[in-house]
């Protein structure tokens, strides 16, 4: 094998429900992406930090197994972990000192670089990898999952090789992802129950009689009062028109915002990353509906856009080019 297919990097991400690990060669090539699912008992709506933990720990080894069966013909050049959600200070949670500390005793052990990243600009470098989006320079960024709803100003920093990321817009309290979990599991799914509501709305051939009110201001929506009105009718309608009904209504939330923003920054490049985005209904909608405004929106594959690593590898990589390779 040549240098850039033989000598890899790993990535390591410990969020609050999946754990996470992926290898990718310095030529961008996916030689190993696994995850595994933190458990949720049924009825509940989310899990405790301190038993995310727990799981994290115990997940890492069963990866660790796999992980060295598939990586016996590869050099690891060096390890990136998420170590934080958000690439702003203070920003922190349990979950991700798993990761760091798998990573950190990991590349002690084989003598390799360690970088670390966030859990945010791990999604975002996923998304771009299976994207050609047409200015990688300056776009907009949406990340979309269970606990955040952010609208993300990315601007290419040449001298870090990746990119600098500023807040500037989405929502002001629950998060999309939380909204369709805390209504999904009212309907009797468990949770996560994005894909329940997801298949549901897929399937409603039936037209919106009247969607859900929104409140969108500056590119910022609040959706409580989604949530409110949603439960005013659920029990009215089916589930698939009510969870059609619900999609609906982050779909046109999503597009005032981005809409805004785009004319605000003179942007017409739109990414989507995190869980949510994975819905067939969301991102066949804001395709659609966004072209219409000359705005181009990218969405990835579903082992890319959920929780994953390889976002993780892909910036390791962009930290050995900027470092410079060393050819072996």
């Amino acid at each position: 094998m040549s240098f850039q297919e033989n000598n890899i990097i790993i990535g390591i991400d410990t969020s609050c429900y999946t754990t996470s690990i992926a290898a990718i060669s310095l030529g961008k090539k996916v030689i190993f992406n696994k995850k595994i699912m933190l458990e949720v008992k049924n009825n509940s709506k989310g899990l405790r930090q301190s038993e995310a933990v727990f799981q994290h720990v115990k997940n890492l080894g069963e990866l660790d197994k796999e992980l060295k069966c598939i990586l016996k013909n590869y050099n690891i050049k060096a390890i990136c972990v998420s170590s934080k959600p958000r690439p702003i200070e203070g920003s922190y949670m349990p979950v991700f000192t798993v990761g760091l500390n798998f990573a950190k005793l990991l590349s002690s052990m084989i003598n390799c670089e360690i970088y670390e990243t966030t859990h945010q600009e791990n999604h975002i470098e996923a998304s771009l990898l299976t994207n050609n989006i047409r200015d990688k320079q300056r776009f907009l960024s949406v990340h979309m999952s269970g606990g955040t709803t952010e609208i993300l100003l990315c601007r290419f920093n040449r001298e870090k090789n990746g990119y600098d990321i500023d807040i500037v817009g989405g929502t002001k309290d629950i998060s999309f992802g939380q909204l369709i979990d805390r209504i999904g599991v009212e309907m009797g799914y468990n949770f996560p129950a994005g894909k329940y509501i997801d298949e549901n709305a897929t399937s409603c051939n039936q037209k919106i009689e009247q969607g859900l009110k929104t409140s969108v201001k500056d590119g910022y929506m609040n959706l409580s009062g989604l949530e409110n009105q949603i439960k005013k009718i659920m029990f009215e309608k089916d589930k698939e028109y009510t969870s059609k009904l619900l999609l609906d209504a982050v779909v046109r939330n999503m597009l005032k915002s981005i809409i805004h923003l785009a004319k605000a920054y003179n942007i017409n490049e739109v990414v989507f990353a995190g869980g949510v985005s994975a819905s067939k209904y969301i991102s066949k909608e804001l395709v659609t509906r966004l072209k219409k405004y000359r705005i181009n929106a990218y969405f990835t594959k579903t082992e890319y856009s959920t929780d994953n690593a390889v976002g993780c590898a892909a910036i390791g990589v962009k930290k050995i080019e900027t470092k410079g390779y060393e050819y072996k």
